[in-house]
Protein backbone atom coordinates (compact mmCIF):
# COMPACT_ATOMS: atom_id res chain seq x y z
CA UNK A 1 0.00 0.00 0.00
CA UNK A 2 1.42 3.78 -0.78
CA UNK A 3 -0.23 7.19 0.59
CA UNK A 4 1.04 9.80 -1.90
CA UNK A 5 3.43 7.33 -3.38
CA UNK A 6 5.38 6.59 -0.20
CA UNK A 7 5.72 2.82 0.67
CA UNK A 8 3.67 2.11 3.89
CA UNK A 9 3.87 -1.36 6.44
CA UNK A 10 1.42 -1.93 9.01
CA UNK A 11 3.34 -2.83 12.59
CA UNK A 12 0.54 -2.90 14.88
CA UNK A 13 -2.94 -4.31 14.82
CA UNK A 14 -4.37 -4.37 18.27
CA UNK A 15 -7.71 -4.92 20.09
CA UNK A 16 -8.53 -1.23 21.20
CA UNK A 17 -8.63 2.13 19.51
CA UNK A 18 -7.05 3.89 22.60
CA UNK A 19 -3.81 1.84 22.82
CA UNK A 20 -3.43 2.22 19.53
CA UNK A 21 -3.71 5.93 19.38
CA UNK A 22 -1.47 5.92 22.49
CA UNK A 23 1.44 3.87 20.53
CA UNK A 24 0.49 6.35 17.19
CA UNK A 25 1.52 9.20 19.58
CA UNK A 26 4.87 7.32 20.97
CA UNK A 27 5.85 6.98 17.00
CA UNK A 28 5.17 10.41 16.42
CA UNK A 29 6.60 11.45 19.15
CA UNK A 30 9.88 9.53 17.97
CA UNK A 31 9.72 11.94 14.47
CA UNK A 32 7.83 8.46 12.37
CA UNK A 33 5.29 9.56 10.73
CA UNK A 34 2.67 7.06 11.04
CA UNK A 35 -1.67 6.57 10.68
CA UNK A 36 -4.25 4.25 11.94
CA UNK A 37 -6.99 2.33 10.05
CA UNK A 38 -10.00 0.78 10.90
CA UNK A 39 -11.10 3.22 13.55
CA UNK A 40 -14.67 3.12 13.20
CA UNK A 41 -15.10 -0.66 12.04
CA UNK A 42 -15.25 -1.62 15.85
CA UNK A 43 -19.74 -1.08 14.99
CA UNK A 44 -19.09 -4.14 12.82
CA UNK A 45 -17.38 -6.88 15.16
CA UNK A 46 -19.81 -9.56 15.28
CA UNK A 47 -21.13 -9.27 11.42
CA UNK A 48 -17.23 -8.98 9.94
CA UNK A 49 -14.35 -11.10 11.57
CA UNK A 50 -12.71 -9.57 14.59
CA UNK A 51 -9.75 -9.96 12.42
CA UNK A 52 -10.79 -7.40 9.89
CA UNK A 53 -12.23 -4.45 12.76
CA UNK A 54 -9.28 -4.58 14.91
CA UNK A 55 -7.61 -0.77 14.64
CA UNK A 56 -4.19 -1.02 12.45
CA UNK A 57 -1.05 1.25 13.15
CA UNK A 58 0.71 1.83 9.43
CA UNK A 59 4.23 3.74 9.20
CA UNK A 60 4.27 6.00 6.37
CA UNK A 61 7.99 5.34 5.18
CA UNK A 62 9.51 2.21 4.84
CA UNK A 63 12.79 3.36 6.28
CA UNK A 64 11.02 3.81 9.47
CA UNK A 65 9.24 0.21 9.79
CA UNK A 66 12.04 -1.24 12.04
CA UNK A 67 12.54 1.92 14.26
CA UNK A 68 9.04 1.54 14.72
CA UNK A 69 8.64 -2.42 15.35
CA UNK A 70 11.71 -1.59 18.01
CA UNK A 71 10.23 0.58 20.04
CA UNK A 72 6.83 -1.00 20.03
CA UNK A 73 8.42 -4.21 21.34
CA UNK A 74 10.23 -2.01 24.23
CA UNK A 75 6.84 -0.37 24.98
CA UNK A 76 4.78 -3.50 25.03
CA UNK A 77 7.33 -6.16 26.55
CA UNK A 78 6.44 -7.68 30.06
CA UNK A 79 8.43 -5.57 32.82
CA UNK A 80 10.65 -8.06 34.54
CA UNK A 81 12.25 -6.45 37.49
CA UNK A 82 11.25 -7.78 40.78
CA UNK A 83 8.37 -6.10 42.44
CA UNK A 84 8.98 -3.34 45.22
CA UNK A 85 8.84 -3.96 48.81
CA UNK A 86 6.08 -2.73 51.07
CA UNK A 87 7.72 0.43 53.40
CA UNK A 88 7.06 1.17 56.57
CA UNK A 89 6.60 5.03 56.85
CA UNK A 90 7.66 6.84 60.22
CA UNK A 91 4.56 6.48 61.85
CA UNK A 92 4.62 2.70 62.09
CA UNK A 93 2.20 2.15 58.72
CA UNK A 94 3.19 -0.49 56.68
CA UNK A 95 2.78 0.88 53.12
CA UNK A 96 2.14 -0.48 50.18
CA UNK A 97 5.32 -0.70 47.30
CA UNK A 98 3.06 1.52 44.47
CA UNK A 99 2.67 4.57 47.09
CA UNK A 100 4.98 7.33 47.11
CA UNK A 101 3.57 9.01 50.74
CA UNK A 102 2.07 7.50 53.60
CA UNK A 103 -2.01 7.02 53.64
CA UNK A 104 -2.17 7.73 57.40
CA UNK A 105 0.09 10.63 57.50
CA UNK A 106 1.08 11.63 54.43
CA UNK A 107 4.95 11.61 54.52
CA UNK A 108 6.80 10.76 51.70
CA UNK A 109 8.60 7.19 51.29
CA UNK A 110 12.09 9.24 52.39
CA UNK A 111 10.44 10.91 54.93
CA UNK A 112 9.70 14.01 54.38
CA UNK A 113 6.22 15.98 53.81
CA UNK A 114 4.21 16.29 51.10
Amino acid sequence: MTTAGKPMKRVWSGSSLPDTAHFKNLLEQAGIECLIKNTALGGGLGDLPAIDCSPELWVLRGADVERAAALLREVVRPDRRAPEAPWRCACGTDVEAQFAACWNCGHARDGTAV
